[in-house]
């Protein structure tokens, strides 16, 4: 659960560099993968009507399985005001989203005491050992 939690946590923080990584995997029909064709296409449809309702100028939406890209669409605008169409490597700023994510997991997870906020984070994530605890890297 908790590796679960952080490795959620570290896909949403590297959003900004996903259309990168889905240009570098294969791209495969959804079937191969397990993926319903038209499950896919109810949310194709889901979100052109968002863009086409004024909801959202726009959206980059890749949806990968086995390592394989099963999904990449584009909808609406990137820049509305001068009709510039979205583009699969679209730049997102998210500025500071990913912290109230993982602020609320990391809290989720040290009321379960699985996790100390004083703990090191390379207990949890050896890959990223650093003497900062978790409280620190909330900030």
């Amino acid at each position: 659960m908790l590796r679960r939690i952080l490795v959620s946590a570290a896909v949403a923080a590297s959003l900004p560099f996903m259309s990168a990584l889905a240009d570098e995997l294969p791209v495969v029909a959804p079937e191969k993968v397990g993926l319903s064709v038209e499950r896919l296409q109810r949310l194709t449809a889901a979100l052109q009507a968002e863009v086409d309702a004024g909801q959202i100028p726009g959206a980059v939406v890749a949806i990968a399985r086995k390592g394989q890209v099963a999904y990449l669409q584009t909808f609406g605008w990137i820049d509305p005001v001068r009709k510039t169409p979205m583009a699969k490597d679209s730049i997102f700023s998210i500025a500071s989203m990913t912290k109230p994510m993982v602020s609320v997991a990391v809290m989720m997870l040290h009321e379960e005491g699985k996790l100390q906020l004083s703990d090191p984070i390379g207990k949890y994530l050896p890959q990223s050992a650093r003497q900062d605890g978790a409280r620190q890297c909330q900030n």
